[in-house]
């Protein structure tokens, strides 16, 4: 077996012959842009338009949302900032205070430490000791402030430690002091060096702020502690002239009214700084007695323009008073103090919370933002992703599900009506109309394989139309072609008419694989099972080569009728390929058993060049799943047709290689058990109804009985009734020629059985145990065919009207080598004659035909024989056929060649002229013979020599078990 080519008369595993190039659409003479290939690819994979869509809109959705991050950011960093600025200048606040403690405490020692060096006969001065220790005290309070302020600013810094750094002088300054060397005005000169750096750190703190009312607060304090450093430099004047009742020098003089004119001015400035509350509680907090005591002694003081005039102040008074107002403008001071750090406290708190509510209102605003933007863009990729999906899916399944059931459908444009479902996408906006767009191009799709189904269904109601007038035109052929087989004599032209035969049975295969690439089924199914044996011999009669098939016994089985003109078409299309492609001088082997599940298998084995593994490969997926119609399936028409017919019953067909040393192609079918009926559930059905290869197996008066199967299957009739028998289930089998059985009109079939005829005078044939088919040309074997025991009953003789064409016994001789097999040598099965009158219609069906059996005849009286006068010659032809004859020559096609009257029979078979005219005048008129008569009768004398056979071997197999039963 081997891969069939471009054959359109039914090859099966033709390879696909190498298609023309499609002509370009691209105009002749311009050559592709050098950036085609890059547009169609789309480019690299970074460039924006190749983005994916969910990679574009989180790039729209990202900048937004950073500049809002940064943004939120800068405002809480700003935030925080501020908040830490607060913090410093709440710290350098509470170092202000104890910088202002210091300065209080160092007033009020420089008052003391001046008034004791002016008053030189005041040895100890208890109050000034204390007073040192309270400066000496804040002062270590002041540097343990100072040392853990954060100051960014280096200059500040400085400033700073420059302060602390200058409190170092005190000691030299108080042991100076104390030891009376240095004068009133130098130890004043110096305490007021060492206090004014403190003051300056006031500045610090003002320009420290971030904040404009926190630096007003600021000022206001440093303006404040100014005034008061002027008011207590004043009253240490005033003690120094109190020592001396008088200033003594213009310079002292100068000095009081350059620290009163400070004062008035800096408390001026205050006042304009502070606010109402602040003015208010310096008026409230700077009143008293002692504050208008200290300013008359001043004003009465300063009033005098002679330096060396005498003052008359009381020291005591003076030094209280003195005490009292400083004391109350260090509250005012402090105050202020408090309140500034409770600004800058609650600037900094407010800052703090300010950078959290700007962070929580940023995160919830972005929230806020992602959560619609994510919103939007969902209600952009949703259906986007719905569209992709459902486009996808209905490409790859809705779409050709749709298309397969509009192919399917009996009615396309009905099943059309509701194919296309619209995309799941109803909004109105680009999308929505992008899904409705999409659902118009579903529905052109829909529209155009609608149209292909119904230009299909047109084209194969062509090919069907076409393949019935075909195989109209074949079957007269066929028809005319029996007549010419009928009448010839010739051997050699003989055998061309079998050529002919066997080409026109080819045809009209090819015809009927036009009709199953239609879709449409070769004819009705048949009502009754048929026997595998003979479903296999209707196979094997359509192959040209049939004499190189080699038939093995076939397991006792029958196969559905629904099924039976299927698969027989199916094994002659793969019988055909393997005589095709396999040497003349080789055979093909059908083996057929039984399976384990109870399915039949049958193995077509050639010995041809075989199959590449990949064409075998190729062909088996064909053959399990039978490609669209197109152009390549004409050209590989033969295994289309066979996986069509397998697919449409179940059927499993598989090629592979022969094992090992032969060379060759197995190809395997495995029947399902579906359509297989046991053959011992069927014998007394098919008893009497379906004819065995022995029963149609008999030589009728020089002619052949062919049974038809094309055509359109007539109604059901009975066979010539005979005795009842029971076949013998080893020898079933149909003779089928090519894939015919008996055909007849309906209405012929319904026409009543004219009346039996008398008995003729003829000589019926032997019909012992001798093979029939074989007495014409003397190769009958006596061993080959042993005569049944005496007290077998001999089968009822049948009266068959002569034909009016006389066969050459070459003709039967050819026709009984049809169906031979090494197996049962003697058993060879019979070519029918066709039916000469035209088949009444060219799409008729194919079906098995019953017969009706005539009635009986009654039996003769051993008196009542009828004899010839040809008797004597046949007697001695007898003799001469008894002898096994010298091989006789061969015609090129191999048939055997007839030497003309080389067998003559002896004598003459005409009676005197006397003898015959007497006959003719007591011959009853006979009615016409019809030739459903003629064929009913022939079929009843095939049937009774095929019960007798059977019965002969019925009772050998009988004899042959009860032997070894008893043995």
């Amino acid at each position: 077996m081997q891969v069939v080519p471009d054959q359109p008369d039914g090859g099966i595993l033709g390879e696909p012959v190498d298609q023309p190039p499609l002509p370009s659409h691209r105009p002749a003479g311009r050559r592709p842009k050098a950036g085609t290939r890059r547009e169609l690819t789309g480019g690299s994979r970074w460039r924006l338009s190749n983005w994916r869509l969910r990679t574009k809109v989180a790039a729209v959705l990202l900048v937004p949302t950073v500049t809002a991050i940064v943004l939120g950011g800068l405002r809480v960093q700003t935030e925080l900032g501020n908040a830490d600025n607060y913090r410093r200048t709440v710290s350098q606040v509470d170092a202000a205070r104890e910088v202002t403690e210091v300065v209080h405490q160092l007033q009020k020692e420089r008052s003391l430490v001046v008034a004791r060096v002016a008053a030189n006969n005041v040895p100890s001065n208890v109050p000034m000791q204390d007073q040192i220790q309270k400066t000496t005290a804040a002062i270590t309070s002041l540097r343990a402030a100072v040392s853990g302020l954060d100051i960014p600013d280096t200059g500040s810094r400085a400033r700073y430690d420059h302060a602390i750094e200058a409190l170092n002088q005190l000691g030299a300054l108080r042991t100076l002091a104390e030891g009376g060397v240095y004068p009133d005005t130098a130890v004043f000169t110096g305490y007021n060096s060492v206090i004014d750096n403190l003051v300056k750190l006031g500045r610090e703190v003002a320009a420290a702020a971030a904040d404009q009312g926190l630096s007003r607060t600021a000022t206001a304090a440093e303006t404040l502690d100014q005034a008061k450093e002027h008011i207590e430099q004043l009253n240490a004047i005033l003690q120094i002239a109190a020592a001396h009742n008088a200033f003594r020098s213009e310079r002292t003089q100068g000095l009081a009214r350059s620290a009163q004119a400070a004062a008035d001015g800096s408390i001026s400035d205050f006042l304009a700084l502070a606010t109402i509350d602040e003015r208010q509680s310096y008026s409230d907090g700077y009143s008293g007695p002692e504050v208008d005591r200290r300013q008359r002694i001043a004003q009465t003081a300063l009033s005098s323009p002679d330096p060396a005039a005498s003052l008359d102040i009381d020291v005591a008074s003076l030094t209280t008073s003195s005490s009292i107002a400083n004391d109350r403008l260090r509250k005012v001071e402090t105050d202020l103090i408090s309140t500034l750090r409770d600004q800058a406290n609650t600037l900094a708190d407010n800052a703090i919370a300010a950078a959290g509510r700007d962070s929580a209102i940023v995160a919830v605003a972005l929230l806020a933002a992602l959560g619609l933007m994510l919103v939007v863009a969902w209600s952009l990729l949703r259906p986007l992703r719905r569209l992709r999906l459902e486009a996808l899916e209905i490409a790859s399944t809705r779409l050709p599900e749709a298309v397969q059931r509009i192919l399917a459908d009996p009615d396309p444009v009905e099943a059309a009506q509701h194919a296309v479902e619209p995309v799941s996408v109803f909004s109105r906006e680009e999308i929505g109309q992008l899904a409705r767009s999409f659902d118009a191009v579903h529905e052109q799709a829909v529209r155009m394989a609608t149209n292909q189904a119904v230009l299909r269904d047109n084209v194969n109601a062509i090919f069907v139309n076409l393949s019935r007038r075909s195989q109209l035109l074949v079957e007269r052929q066929l028809s005319e072609l029996d007549k010419l087989e009928q009448d010839e004599q010739d051997p050699d032209q003989l055998s061309r008419f079998f050529v002919l035969d066997h080409l026109a049975t080819r045809m009209r295969r090819n015809s009927e694989n036009l009709i199953i690439l239609s879709g449409t089924g070769l004819a009705k199914h048949l009502s009754r099972p048929v026997p595998i044996g003979e479903l296999v011999g209707a196979a094997v009669s359509e192959v040209e080569h049939y004499a190189r098939v080699k038939l093995t016994p076939l397991p006792e089985v029958l196969v559905h009728g629904r099924a039976v003109k299927d698969l027989i078409h199916l094994i002659a299309e793969l019988l055909d390929n393997a005589t095709t492609f396999s040497a003349p001088e080789t055979t093909v082997e059908v083996v057929a058993r039984m399976m384990r599940a109870r399915e039949l298998a049958i193995q077509i084995t050639d010995q041809g060049i075989g199959m590449t593994e990949e064409e075998i490969r190729t062909a088996n997926l064909r053959l399990a799943d039978p490609p669209d119609l197109d152009v390549a399936v004409s050209r590989r028409m033969g295994l289309y047709v066979v996986a069509r017919l397998a697919q449409r019953h179940n059927i499993r067909v598989h090629l592979q290689s022969s094992e090992f040393i032969e060379d060759g192609t197995k190809a395997i079918i495995v029947v399902p058990s579906d359509l297989l009926v046991p053959l011992r559930e069927q014998d007394r059905r098919f008893d009497d109804h379906t004819p065995s290869r022995t029963d149609l197996r008999a030589q009728t008066s020089g002619r052949t009985v062919k049974l038809w199967l094309d055509g359109e299957q007539p109604a059901e009739q009975s066979l010539p009734s005979g005795p009842e028998f029971r076949p013998d289930t080893e020898q079933r089998r149909t003779v089928l020629r090519g894939r015919q059985l008996l055909q007849q009109h309906d209405a012929q079939a319904r026409q009543p059985e004219p009346e039996p005829e008398p008995p003729s005078r003829e000589e019926p044939s032997a019909i012992s145990g001798v093979d029939l088919f074989q007495s014409w040309s003397g190769e009958h074997d006596a061993a080959e065919h042993p005569a049944p025991p005496e007290h077998e009953p001999r089968a009822r003789q049948a009266d068959v009207e002569a034909p009016t064409t006389t066969r050459l016994p070459i003709y039967e001789e050819v026709l009984s080598q049809w169906f031979r097999t090494e197996e049962e040598p003697e058993e060879v099965e019979v070519e029918a004659e066709r039916d000469p009158r035209p088949q009444p219609s060219a799409a008729a069906e194919t079906a098995l035909i019953e017969v009706q059996r005539p009635a009986p005849r009654p039996r003769e009286e051993p008196g009542e024989q009828w004899h010839s006068p040809a008797d004597e010659g046949w007697q001695a032809v007898q003799a001469k056929l008894s002898a096994r004859p010298a091989a006789a020559p061969v015609t090129q096609a191999g048939l055997p060649k007839r030497v003309p009257k080389a067998q003559l029979v002896p004598g003459s078979a005409i009676a005197p002229a006397a003898e015959i005219a007497a006959q003719e005048a007591n011959a009853p008129v006979l009615p016409p013979r019809s030739p459903d008569v003629i064929r009913g009768r022939l079929s009843s004398f095939q049937q009774g020599l095929g019960r007798g056979r059977r019965r002969e071997l019925a009772a050998r197999a009988e004899h042959a078990s009860s032997t070894e039963t008893h043995g």
